[in-house]
């Protein structure tokens, strides 16, 4: 009985590592295309990562063709800022949810410049 507790133990470990490689595969997606959409951007052009967080709540933070703005600071790098936006969610569900997030704001964005320039 103790040794098929502890495969099925092993065997949930297993799954939780292959999810969490799985999570970051999907982060470096997620930054490159984030990477990509910022350096088409023109230097006016911005758009507001609503519900996203990132240490302490209530910053607002831009995406812009510099990387992420936050009102009143530095500029941050899109790779740290998303790595440390999946860090802070700290659980595998949470992150999925936060890369979930990422992806429909960068879908909108595109969305959004789509039907402002002509095709």
């Amino acid at each position: 009985m103790i040794s098929e507790l502890l495969d099925c133990i092993n065997g949930l470990t297993k799954k939780i590592n292959q999810i969490e490689n799985d999570i970051q595969n999907a982060s470096d997606i997620v930054i490159k295309e984030y990477r990509s959409t910022s350096e088409k951007m023109d230097e006016n052009q911005s758009y507001f990562l609503s519900g996203i967080q990132y240490g302490i709540p209530g910053k607002s933070y831009l995406l812009t063709s510099k990387g992420i703005e936050v009102l009143g600071e530095e500029i941050i790098e899109i790779d740290v800022f998303i790595n440390d936006v999946i860090t802070y969610a700290n659980n595998p569900a949470r992150k999925i949810e936060v890369l979930k997030d990422l992806v429909t704001h960068l879908q909108k964005f595109l969305e959004s410049i789509n039907t402002v320039r002509p095709k």
